[in-house]
């Protein structure tokens, strides 16, 4: 009966721990907006906002460190990562001095099949994307639907 239960279990979870988040360049996007995430404008001297857009037209380039992953953006090589700034949820920024940023690194799983939770070491929050009404990218504790879902496909790099 145990070998049973623990062959079930085995076959059961399987899958989630062999998905591995595509490393190289990608491209990154919302499974609720159904939109890309993109940089954005200028936040000040250091950091630059990101959102989402329709078009897929910037890339990503996700690399593994240790059992975590750090995100770049491919065309600024600026580094993505959660601020302790927060007004309704931790605000996420390229770091645009291009040295080490707090809060860079991720956690990067499968959350159901060809679907990721992207979620920051340091704060232990997911990337989210707001809502209907707003392109804005935050972080936050939760990761219950399908605002923290991310497709993560490989692409080309565009440099």
């Amino acid at each position: 009966m145990n070998t049973a239960l623990l062959l079930w279990s085995v076959l059961l979870l399987a899958p989630v721990a062999l998905a591995h988040a595509p490393t190289g360049c990608v491209t990154i996007k919302n499974r609720h907006m159904d939109k890309y995430l993109v940089s954005s404008s200028s936040y000040d001297s250091e950091r630059r906002h990101v959102s989402l857009d329709k078009t897929g037209n910037q890339h990503w380039v996700i690399r593994q460190d240790g059992i975590n992953y750090r995100i770049t953006h491919g065309l600024l090589k600026e580094e993505l990562y959660e601020s302790d700034k927060s007004q309704n949820g931790n605000f996420v920024f390229l770091w645009t001095p291009r040295d080490r940023a707090r809060g860079r690194g991720w956690r990067i799983t499968q959350s159901e099949q060809g679907f990721f939770h992207i979620k920051n070491v340091k704060y232990g929050h997911c990337l989210y994307a707001k809502g209907m009404l707003s392109n804005w990218i935050g972080a936050y504790a939760n990761c219950d639907s399908k605002k923290y879902e991310w497709k993560i496909v490989s692409t080309s790099c565009r440099n």
